[in-house]
């Protein structure tokens, strides 16, 4: 395939409120509606929110930045320059006229962030914890962690017939309530 095919990312430099918007839960709803698209457009905020006990939690991993997919016209991520939440796209200027590009972001280097992310909300997996296995044999699954070493978490999944427990590398695993933007 092609290099020029695969997915690239355009970064946004968000102000404070859009960091305020990470914060409710409402920069990804805003971006969408604010673009145009629909929930099937990707959309990588590098943050985390998920519910310990009765505490509400966000893990930020890169403060101030969103990322969104490329392949919409230029023009439309542009125009997010004039929300308040956003403090500039990600652009290089050239020519004689200034015209302004797009700097785009490799999928490889989202993808790496996604995973960093997921590390730091693994880290303090607690036994009774539910999780849902993102990678590997049980994907998509959501069990309750029963122990965790460094490296897994021993999992519980409820099939219709049985429970089984599996030892998971807990970078495969993001707790069940929460979301990873």
């Amino acid at each position: 395939m092609d290099q020029r095919d695969t997915q690239t990312w355009v970064a946004l430099e968000l102000t404070h409120l859009g960091e305020e918007r990470i914060q409710e839960g409402t920069l990804e709803s805003v971006l969408r509606s604010d673009l145009g698209v629909d929930a099937d457009f990707p959309i990588f905020i590098p943050a985390a929110t998920y519910t310990k006990g009765s505490r509400l939690i966000t893990v930020l991993l890169m403060e101030g930045y969103a990322f969104l997919a490329s392949g919409l016209e230029e023009t439309k991520y542009f125009e997010l320059e004039r929300r308040p939440y956003v403090s500039q796209v990600m652009s290089t200027q050239s020519g004689t006229h200034r015209f302004r590009t797009l700097t785009t972001v490799p999928n490889k280097t989202v993808e790496d962030l996604r995973l960093r992310l997921r590390e730091m909300v693994t880290l303090n997996l607690e036994v009774g914890d539910q999780v849902k296995a993102v990678e590997g044999t049980y994907r998509n699954l959501v069990g309750t962690v029963q122990d965790v070493t460094p490296e897994h978490a021993y999992v519980s999944f409820q099939l219709r017939s049985i429970e089984l427990v599996a030892a998971i590398p807990r970078m495969f695993l993001e707790l069940a309530e929460s979301t990873i933007i």
